[in-house]
């Protein structure tokens, strides 16, 4: 099922808060988008959820599950996987390394068969991460990097996948393919994506719902329908 829920109370960056609260859910299958202007708290929400950034208050479930304590590593270990931003992997590591790593990072290293089973699953979704299998990460493109990234947290085969705005700095046709990606790993995977994005017309494309952020508060919330066609909300929040 990987129904999600999650709530934060003061994220905050020392006495700086920059989320007073959130509340959110989404299910395997769906995507949940959190959309904003620079400093709306999209990046914060995710790492306050990733427990990367500090919380008074932080509630997490997973089916159910009380996962409130974890600490990042835990969190992964119990397949929520978070992907920051700028595309992060080992640069000094080849394509193939990273994906081994991140899988070995979890599991057992005598698991050939299955890491090399989730090794084809990333490759099937990003064909150029094939090509490029013994090029250090360092040496290819943002584009090419962003999609390593989501192909490491795919390794562990996540529940829940959150992604802090996947297209930043990406050509058109490279944010095209991403979230064409991004869909397929919805409807095949069933993980629950929680993303941040700036990018209205990309996330349209594959969320099924939104969080409207406004200086740390949720503006707007519904699904992406609603959303794009309440023109006035998209101007005053979203500049669209």
């Amino acid at each position: 099922m990987n129904r999600f829920e999650a709530t934060i109370e003061r994220a905050a960056y020392g006495e700086l808060t920059v989320v007073p609260k959130l509340s959110l859910h989404v299910s395997g299958g769906e995507l949940l988008v959190l959309l904003g202007p620079n400093g709306a708290g999209k990046t914060t929400s995710l790492r306050a959820l990733a427990g990367t950034v500090g919380t008074l208050r932080r509630n997490l479930r997973l089916d159910g599950q009380d996962l409130s304590g974890q600490s990042p590593w835990q969190l992964a270990r119990s397949r929520i996987a978070f992907v920051p931003d700028g595309a992060r992997c080992f640069a000094n590591a080849t394509v193939e390394e990273n994906l081994r790593g991140a899988f070995e990072a979890l599991s057992p290293r005598s698991a050939h068969a299955e890491r090399q089973r989730l090794c084809e699953v990333v490759f099937e979704l990003f064909p150029v991460l094939r090509q490029r299998s013994r090029q250090l990460a360092g040496s290819m493109s943002g584009g090419q990097r962003q999609m390593l990234a989501i192909g490491r947290a795919l390794m562990i085969e996540p529940r829940v996948l959150m992604l802090d705005e996947p297209s930043a700095g990406l050509a058109p046709k490279l944010v095209e393919e991403l979230f064409e990606a991004l869909g397929r790993i919805k409807a095949a995977s069933r993980c629950a994506i929680v993303m941040a994005e700036q990018n209205f017309a990309a996330a349209m494309s594959v969320a099924d719902t939104c969080l409207v952020l406004d200086e740390g508060h949720v503006a707007l919330s519904g699904t992406m329908q609603e959303i794009a066609s309440n023109e006035k909300l998209r101007i005053a929040y979203l500049g669209l």
